[in-house]
């Protein structure tokens, strides 16, 4: 599933989490689609909708204790979001 079909599976809602297979310990929390209003359908044709930026808050995850230590880049865009090499959490 690529970000922009977890944002139709989280209810067209921002705020998801979710990890790239090539990630080792980092996570983020989706918070906006480029052009997207929360709750509104994303423009373009599905799956890609022609591939607006997502912006995301990434934090490092302990695996022991599965919790958030602090932020890496407070705010960064996500690469690649129309991959699925993306899973939610």
């Amino acid at each position: 599933m690529n970000i922009y079909q977890m944002y139709y599976e989280n209810d067209k809602h921002f705020g998801f989490w979710i990890k790239r297979n090539t990630w080792f310990n980092t996570i983020a929390k989706v918070i906006s689609i480029e052009g997207v209003i929360e709750g509104e359908e994303i423009s373009g044709k599905k799956p890609y909708h022609g591939n607006p930026k997502v912006i995301a808050e990434f934090y490092i995850q302990t695996k022991k204790e599965n919790c958030h230590l602090g932020n890496i880049d407070n705010v960064s865009e996500v690469s690649c979001p129309g991959t699925f090499a993306y899973s939610m959490i």
